[in-house]
């Protein structure tokens, strides 16, 4: 089907809706219920949508107490978040070396199912269809929402999502922070954050630096950057607000054990994202709309420019890309009925060249390639008061998305809740869409033959709060991929084989004590097919934040994964998985409050990541270092 794309009215029309009717007296334009923070590092909010999506929210307090430097270290204790890292600092997005991957789906083959979202902007390498880490650092993430299974309501053209809202100065006056520490290898963090609101008015900035020579020789990793954020409250119900970011890295690949060093092997990113957004909260109508746009370019040096040959000549791969378009969602509320209306459009633009640096040749150079994508949703649910404070929820909904000069596809769901404050049972089934990226076009002879590879998520479980100290969320959920994305022998892509597996995942969390917070998590999946990329059999973590003699406050952790399988970096054989080895880690912090002998107000701190300097890795042939200590201080104003 071709791409149908929304007109101008409609657009208008849509982006408009939140400022008319009457408003409301509140300030706040969340889509959801606000997100729960605490101090521990390991205490994360588990939660079940009404429109049947599941979903985990991680704080900045919990990233912080984690030490955590990327997307990776921060997730690594979310049950059913699976990682792969190559160094203490920098993601090799040429190669896998930093990934993330939600109950087996990820960004590691070709076009990635899983997509990194920038207050709802779409951050991601539009032409490889990559979101590269190093373009999506933490620093200034107030919140960082996993989404776990297909969710039509909120994430287009993609199995699963992050999504990593900035932070906003939200009182009125002054404050920031700043934030220095060093560690072994030559490793340096910093950043620093401001803000100020004055009435109606708010503005925030911020910038971070990271460096890291690594273990090995030609391991280093240098990364930049920097955010601005300008908003102003409209009304006492719509709220304004522009946010930029820049981000940029330098990335080398020390090569796998065991083979020669590489000469030139570094992955330089760069990308600006822009991005204007209007939330509104009326009684009868909430939601927002964006419009955006991101500007990225990938310089990898390369000693040889074809992967799968090592006897190619050294070289260069560069890519460049743009991306913009539309995001808005408005629920409207009807009695105890809620309707909503939703529209995403995309247009994604971009070009890569491989050039033989003796030669200056271009061995490959596919021009420059376009893709759009439209995808309206509608849906619509009903909460039944049955008395005693229990309720009954069922919802229903769905998106299409048009995509220009492949086939259109549906993306339903429906979901079905029933509980009260302290206890609910669910059960839901949706289905993700996603298609083939620009590389696509530009590396298959029949792309337009390609369809999308779908997934259909069957989910049920159970929440509980049994007492105020103590909560539990377990869930069993079912996937099914068809017409998964792959490469074949002579390097096309098609639509290969299809993908099933049964999962369980359960996490408690304890807070028995005002000064102690503890933590549970577990997976088990049963894949179907064998072997699958980047889906370990088990995981679990168990860890607990404890403040004691009024300034101290010690944070630990063990985390386990099975063993699991993983594409090789240089294979040339597509199908060339190796298997990664079991593992357990421990991670240990301690900090004492500036307080205790200083009128600042801040933290000192000691944290080791790996502290029983376990040898383990998450990608074969790179093993992680051993024991990673940071010493750092953090200041409060």
């Amino acid at each position: 089907m071709k791409h149908l794309p929304a007109t101008t009215l409609s657009f208008v029309a849509f982006a408009a809706m939140p400022l008319f009717g009457e408003t409301t007296a509140t300030n706040t334009v969340a889509e959801l219920e606000p997100v729960v923070v605490t101090a521990s590092p390991i205490a994360k909010e588990e939660r079940f949508t009404p429109d049947g999506a599941e979903v985990t929210f991680v704080g900045s307090d919990q990233t912080a107490r984690l030490t955590a430097q990327d997307l990776p270290t921060a997730l690594r204790h979310v049950p059913g978040v699976s990682i792969s890292r190559y160094a203490p600092i920098g993601s090799y997005g040429g190669a896998q070396g930093g990934s993330v991957y939600v109950r087996g789906t990820g960004e590691s083959r070709p076009g990635s199912s899983l997509t990194v979202f920038q207050d709802g902007v779409p951050a991601v390498g539009s032409f490889f269809s990559h979101p590269l880490l190093d373009l999506n650092p933490i620093d200034f993430a107030e919140s960082i929402e996993i989404t776990k299974s297909p969710r039509p309501r909120t994430t287009p053209n993609s199995f699963t999502a992050i999504d990593m809202t900035t932070w906003r100065q939200r009182e009125e006056g002054f404050s920031g922070e700043t934030d220095l520490a060093y560690g072994r290898f030559s490793t340096l963090v910093a950043s620093a954050k401001a803000g100020v609101k004055e009435g109606p008015f708010d503005f925030a900035a911020g910038a971070a630096y990271r460096y890291s020579e690594g273990k090995r020789d030609h391991n280093m990793a240098e990364l930049r950057n920097a955010f601005a954020r300008g908003g102003i409250e409209l009304t006492e119900a719509d709220y304004l607000t522009f946010i930029y970011r820049r981000a940029e890295s330098k990335v080398q690949d020390p090569g796998a054990k065991g083979e020669p060093t590489p000469i030139r092997d570094q992955f330089d990113t760069d990308m600006d994202s822009y991005a204007l957004r209007l939330d509104s909260d009326r009684e009868w109508m909430k939601g927002h709309s964006l419009v955006y746009v991101t500007d990225g370019r990938i310089r990898w040096h390369k000693d040889h420019i074809s992967d799968t040959n090592l006897n190619s000549p050294y070289g260069w791969s560069k890519t460049d890309w743009q991306t913009w378009g539309y995001r808005g969602l408005y629920d409207f509320i009807v009695g105890d009925a809620t309707f909503t209306l939703g529209l995403d459009e995309m247009v994604e633009r971009g070009r890569t060249r491989t050039i033989n640096e003796r030669t200056g040749a271009r061995t490959w150079a596919p021009g420059e390639k376009y893709q759009f994508l439209t995808s309206p949703y509608a849906a619509a649910r009903y909460d039944f008061a049955l008395g005693d404070g229990w309720t009954l929820t069922p919802s229903a909904g769905t998106r299409y998305h048009f995509m220009s000069d492949l086939h259109g596809e549906w993306a339903p769901s429906a979901a079905i809740t029933i509980g009260t404050d302290a206890f609910g049972v669910f059960a839901s089934y949706a289905r993700a869409v996603h298609y083939p990226g620009l590389v696509f076009r530009a590396n298959t002879t029949a792309w337009n033959k390609i369809d999308a590879e779908t997934m259909d998520t069957f989910t049920v479980g159970v929440r509980a709060a049994p007492t105020e100290w103590l909560t539990i969320h377990a869930s069993a959920y079912r996937n099914e991929i068809d017409d998964r994305f792959d490469l074949d022998a002579a390097g096309q892509y098609h639509n290969a084989s299809d993908l099933k597996a049964t999962g369980f995942e359960l996490t408690a969390r304890a807070t028995p004590t005002d000064d102690l917070a503890l933590f549970a998590g577990a997976t088990y999946t049963i894949a179907e097919t064998h072997p699958v990329s980047r889906l370990p059999e088990a995981t679990g973590v168990v860890g607990a934040s404890w403040r004691f003699l009024t300034h101290l406050h010690l944070d630990a952790d063990v985390e386990y994964s099975s063993s699991m399988y993983a594409y090789t970096v240089r294979s040339a054989d597509p199908a060339d998985l190796a298997k990664v080895p079991c593992f357990w880690t421990a991670n240990i912090r301690l900090a004492c409050d500036l307080k205790a002998f200083s009128p600042l107000d801040g933290e000192v701190y000691v944290a080791a990541e790996n502290a029983f300097n376990r040898h383990y890795e998450y990608f074969p042939g790179y093993e992680m270092p051993g024991t990673m200590v940071y010493v750092g201080c953090k200041l409060k104003f």
